[in-house]
């Protein structure tokens, strides 16, 4: 939980979740389609470029759902 917490944080996600927000703003409350495709459209290069960044940096930003243990009830279970 501790990766997926720190993930969230990061200026990626921020980006991403502010871009959603306002554009279904627009979208719900204003009405106005035309303003939210611009919105998304100004939003979509700049968080392009973060994933870009990310990927040629040869970080390993990103959080795997598999990399996460569960404990399996049924298994040692006769």
């Amino acid at each position: 939980m501790k990766e997926i917490a720190v993930q969230l944080c990061t200026c990626t996600w921020i980006e991403i979740l502010t871009g959603i927000g306002i554009t279904a703003y627009i979208v719900l409350v204003i009405q106005d389609i035309g303003l939210a495709a611009i919105t998304a459209g100004l939003f979509s290069p700049l968080i392009g470029f973060h994933f870009a960044v990310s990927k040629t940096s040869g970080k390993n930003d990103f959080v795997y759902i598999h990399k996460l243990k569960f404990k399996n009830p049924s298994v040692g279970r006769d």
